[in-house]
């Protein structure tokens, strides 16, 4: 259970953006309740051909990335980018709409996204 927890919340810490963007952004850092866990996106489950959240942490925690899945599965790896891009976007999208991010900060965090989810993919 506690592996699940772990590589659960690294998976919706890189969906989500619990990510360090850089050293001038000044937003409050999220916090997690390691003693739930979250369930990933059906979405990324869906794309990557997976039946269960289960397997995807299990998978995770044995040192596969999520470009090793995809690859497992016969999958497009750019989907499973474009997906996790899409995800952070939008939250990065609420979390300026919310005023929680400057404009600066919002632009800088836009701009970094593809690059931030194809190295997380890739497990670089």
């Amino acid at each position: 259970m506690k592996k699940i927890i772990i590589v659960g919340s690294m998976v919706i810490a890189i969906t989500a953006s619990g990510v360090s963007w850089n050293s001038h952004v000044s937003a409050s850092p999220l916090t997690l309740d390691l003693n739930t866990t979250v369930p990933v996106k059906k979405d990324l489950l869906h794309v990557l051909k997976l039946s269960s959240n289960e397997e995807l942490y299990n998978a995770l925690y044995d040192g596969s990335t999520l470009a090793d899945l995809a690859k497992d599965n016969d999958v497009d790896v750019q989907k499973v980018i474009n997906l996790q891009v899409s995800e952070l976007t939008s939250h990065i999208d609420q979390r300026y709409a919310s005023g929680s991010l400057t404009l600066q900060q919002y632009e800088e965090q836009k701009s970094e996204v593809r690059d931030l989810i194809t190295q997380s993919v890739y497990g670089l």
